[in-house]
């Protein structure tokens, strides 16, 4: 009984040692010192249309948490495409898209999105990233989603609802089964209604 315990505890101790790491080297770009819960990450995949996603990006995709979940919903023909700008999580990802051919990885800023999208996710920390990046990556979500498109962004604060104001309607979802609780909103384009 001991040894299955310890072999299920170490792994998942391992998995938040490399979190609080990849932490304490980078706090501005790596926004958190847990990995998302799976409540987390099963409430921000349940807000996308599925059934008409066939172009969907993640940003800030970290080490694939969420990104596991979003392939589980993806259509067979869909294609979702990972963002991430940390080099040994881009690795992790890269793994996983050899299982995988839907998932892509990139390894640039979202400053730099140059597809559109039917839905976009997001787990950036908005307010670690300095202002003129933040916004540049908010305008390029925006100009980025195609009509009905929706930007899925999760938060540990409200204080960047100002911000995102300024760029989307949006409805807000408390999701306390995470550590830290998050707020998780769901953005269309000023103007636009989602689908």
């Amino acid at each position: 009984m001991l040894n299955a315990v310890l072999s299920t505890v170490q792994p998942y101790l391992k998995h938040q040692a490399g979190y609080v790491r990849q932490f304490i080297k980078s706090p501005r770009t790596f926004g958190s010192l847990t990995p998302s819960s799976p409540w987390l990450c099963h409430r921000m995949a349940g807000l996308a249309d599925w059934a008409t996603a066939s172009r969907v990006a993640e940003l800030g995709a970290g080490d694939g948490v969420l990104t596991r979940r979003l392939l589980d919903r993806l259509a067979p023909d869909a294609q979702l495409d990972a963002w991430e700008i940390q080099p040994e999580l881009a690795e992790q990802l890269r793994m996983l898209a050899e299982g995988d051919p839907r998932l892509q990885v990139f390894t640039r800023s979202a400053e730099r999105l140059d597809r559109d999208y039917d839905v976009i996710f997001s787990c950036l920390p908005l307010l670690s990233i300095p202002l003129t990046p933040r916004l540049r990556i908010l305008r390029q979500v925006r100009d980025r989603l195609l009509p009905g498109g929706v930007l899925i962004q999760f938060q540990y604060s409200p204080l960047s609802e100002k911000l995102l104001s300024r760029y989307f309607e949006w409805t807000r979802i408390y999701e306390v089964r995470n550590i830290p609780p998050a707020w998780i909103y769901v953005c269309t384009p000023h103007g636009q209604v989602s689908a």
